[in-house]
């Protein structure tokens, strides 16, 4: 691909301080049998080697761009960065700790430009530890599934990020307007499909396609140690449980309200104060709700 030929395919790489692991990121989208792409590396000021790293493959390889933020930026900032550097017409994120099968991007390049009416496409991911070894595999559906976006929102709603992280899914530059809300941490990636979902239908591939690495230091470790998943949670509830899209029956809703009590519980034994108690479907229902997930809280280390 020449410099000035325009990329159909922005692989999005947002990195900070995961020089050990890029390269195997990076290699993996150069190994993309979609043509025409571009892998755009937003360097979030890194103290170690990912400068050293990315300006390696840039210099073998014209697809590669390396982008250096001026100044350190929340992590939904520095995602919102890599949408407004991109060039290409669909977007596809790659976090740096993870990797993609050779055929990700065109299988998911596929579905999305063949059906105008799908906003997002995703794949089933496989989980792999630090040194790349399968731990387990996530997915959306069992099968391959297509259906209406506010269905695919809903079930993800009520039962968590089934769709899966950045590095699972495909959209249009276009669609994704506004960026990553930067009120969200933890949650700021299942916020923007639902939003990219709201524009239209969702298809999902069963296979895995990519790799999403778990290992010790990651954001979404000390997302959790923080409370900031609870906070991300009841921000959504504020912002998205009232909608028509999202109403559930009352088993989930329910289900939302004890999960919502289990967090405050895990705050509470974290020794911090529990909070967002307003983020329920049953407010008169919280107290019983909070104290059968202390209940089983106090039972779960038996």
């Amino acid at each position: 691909m020449s410099l000035a030929t325009t990329p159909s395919v922005s692989i999005c790489v947002p990195a900070y301080n995961q020089a050990h692991l890029l390269a195997s990121a990076l290699k993996s989208a150069l190994a993309q049998t979609a043509p025409v792409l571009e892998i755009l590396v937003s360097d979030n000021c890194s103290t170690d080697e990912t400068q050293q790293v990315a300006q390696a493959f840039a210099q073998r390889d014209v697809r590669v761009r390396y982008e250096r933020t001026a100044t350190h930026l929340a992590m939904p900032e520095n995602f919102t960065r890599c949408l407004e550097l991109a060039r290409g017409e669909y977007i596809k994120f790659l976090c740096a700790d993870d990797m993609l099968e050779p055929n990700c991007v065109e299988r998911l390049l596929t579905i999305v430009r063949g059906d105008e009416t799908v906003s997002l496409a995703a794949c089933a991911r496989r989980l792999v530890d630090e040194s790349g070894e399968p731990t387990g595999l996530l997915r959306f559906a069992k099968r391959d599934w297509s259906g209406p976006g506010a269905d695919a929102a809903r079930r993800c709603f009520y039962s968590g990020n089934l769709i899966g992280e950045p590095t699972a899914v495909m959209f249009r530059r276009s669609q994704a307007t506004g960026g990553f809300n930067p009120e969200y941490f933890q949650l700021m990636d299942l916020e923007m499909w639902f939003r990219v979902l709201e524009q239209g239908r969702f298809a999902f591939l069963a296979e895995p396609l990519c790799s999403v690495r778990r290992h010790r230091g990651q954001a979404t470790e000390g997302s959790l140690a923080s409370g900031r998943v609870t906070r991300d949670k009841a921000r959504l509830f504020r912002d998205y449980g009232a909608k028509h899209a999202m109403r559930g029956t009352v088993a989930q809703r329910l289900l939302w309200d004890f999960r919502m009590a289990w967090s405050q519980q895990r705050e509470l034994g974290a020794g911090r104060a529990v909070g967002e108690v307003d983020a329920v479907f049953y407010p008169a229902l919280a107290a019983p709700m909070r104290a059968g997930a202390g209940l089983a809280w106090a039972l779960r280390g038996r």
